[in-house]
C-alpha cells in the first residue's frame, strides 16, 4: 500500500510539473521582416534582438523571421501585429500611409538631408508615431533609417530629360507622386516583387538606396546609380501590446530599455552602409554618379515636384504635420 501511494503521488506531481512551465523558461516570439537577414533591417533586428535577450535575462527569446518567410509584407505588418497574428515586426513606415498619412513623413523628398537630420526628425515625430501604434494595440520600439535613396538605371540621371518617361520602381505614394509630377512613369512595387519586374523588363529603373541595390545585385540589370539623397525612409519595430503586457517585468523592461542602444547602432549601421554599397557596385562594374556631379537642373525638377507632394501631405495630415515640420526647421536653425 505504501508503494502504491508513493507511485500515485509521483505520477500526480509529474503531471503538475508538465502542466506548469518552468519559471526560467523563455517566452518565445517571432519578428516579421519583409527584407532579408543581410539587409540593414535584418542586421539591425539581429543586433537588437540579441540585446533584448541579454537584457531580459533570458526571459524573452525573439526569433527573427526575415525575407517575408511568414507571408507578410511591410504593408501587412500593422494588421498582423495588431491582431496578434505575429507578436512583433520591423516595418517600412511609409507602407502604412493608408492607415495614417503621418507615416509618409520620412519619405518626403529632400526634407532631411543628413543622418543627423533624419535622427532629429525621428525624435520630433516619435510621440506622434507612438500614439498611432498605441491607439491600435501596439507599442513602438526602435527605428532603422534607410540609407539615402537614389536612382538605379541604365544611364546616369544627369539631365531633366533622363527623368522623362522613365519606367521606375517606387516604394511608396510620395515617391510615386513626386516622379509623376517630374514627368517619369513610376510604378509602386513591393520589395519581394522587384526582381521579377527587373528581369522581365517591366521597369527600367529603381528608386532605392545603394544598399538596396547591393542586396538585389542590381548590377545584373542596370549599369548606373545616381546619388540624389532623395529621402531616408524609416523602418520601425513594433510589438503587440497584449503580448507585451503578458511578459515578465524583466522582459518588458528589456524591450524598452534597449531602444536608445538600438537607435544608436542602427544609425551608425546606415552611415557605414553607404560606402560599403558604393564599393560593391563599383567592383561589379556599375558607374556611381555622386550628387556633386548631378546638375542643379535635376534637383530643381525633383525638388519642385517634391514640394507639391509636401504641400499635399501637410494638407492631409493637418496640425501634426505643421507642428512637426516647424519644430524640425527650428532644430536645423540652432
Amino acid at each position: 500500500m505504501k508503494y502504491l501511494w508513493t507511485l500515485k503521488t509521483a505520477v500526480a506531481l509529474s503531471a503538475i510539473a508538465l502542466a506548469v512551465p518552468a519559471a526560467s523558461e523563455a517566452v518565445k516570439w517571432d519578428m516579421a521582416d519583409e527584407y532579408g537577414e543581410n539587409a540593414l533591417t535584418g542586421q539591425a533586428s539581429k543586433f537588437c534582438l540579441e540585446e533584448i535577450g541579454r537584457a531580459s535575462g533570458g526571459t524573452l527569446d525573439i526569433t527573427y523571421q526575415g525575407g517575408g518567410v511568414l507571408g507578410y509584407k511591410s504593408a501587412d505588418h500593422f494588421d498582423a501585429v495588431q491582431d496578434g497574428a505575429v507578436q512583433s515586426a520591423v516595418t517600412l513606415l511609409t507602407q502604412l500611409g493608408g492607415i495614417d498619412p503621418l507615416f509618409n513623413l520620412s519619405s518626403l523628398p529632400f526634407i532631411a538631408n543628413t543622418a543627423e537630420q533624419v535622427y532629429d526628425l525621428w525624435q520630433i515625430a516619435r510621440p506622434e508615431y507612438a500614439k498611432i501604434f498605441e491607439d491600435n494595440n501596439m507599442i513602438m520600439l526602435w527605428a532603422m533609417p534607410n540609407p539615402p535613396s537614389g536612382i538605379h538605371a541604365k544611364m546616369p540621371i544627369t539631365s531633366p530629360e533622363a527623368v522623362q518617361g522613365l519606367r521606375i520602381r517606387t516604394y511608396d505614394v510620395n515617391g510615386t507622386e513626386t516622379l509623376i509630377a517630374a514627368g517619369a512613369s513610376p510604378l509602386q512595387i513591393a520589395w519581394s516583387d522587384l526582381v521579377p519586374q527587373l528581369s522581365t523588363g517591366g521597369i527600367d529603373a529603381v528608386l532605392t538606396s545603394a544598399d538596396g541595390g547591393k542586396q538585389l545585385a542590381i548590377w545584373d540589370y542596370v549599369s548606373d546609380f545616381t546619388e540624389l539623397n532623395y529621402a531616408m525612409a524609416l523602418f520601425a519595430a513594433h510589438v503587440n501590446k497584449d503580448e507585451f503586457d503578458s511578459l515578465p517585468e524583466e522582459a518588458q523592461a528589456a524591450l524598452m530599455d534597449t531602444i536608445d542602444t538600438c537607435d544608436a547602432f542602427n544609425w551608425q549601421l546606415m552611415k557605414d552602409a553607404v560606402e560599403i554599397s558604393y564599393t560593391a557596385m563599383r567592383e561589379n562594374g556599375m558607374n556611381v554618379t555622386l550628387d556633386d556631379d548631378v546638375p542643379q537642373s535635376v534637383f530643381d525638377l525633383l525638388g519642385d515636384a517634391g514640394n507639391l507632394v509636401k504641400a499635399a501631405w501637410i494638407e492631409e495630415t493637418g496640425e501634426r504635420a505643421t507642428r512637426i515640420l516647424e519644430e524640425f526647421e527650428a532644430s536645423r536653425a540652432n
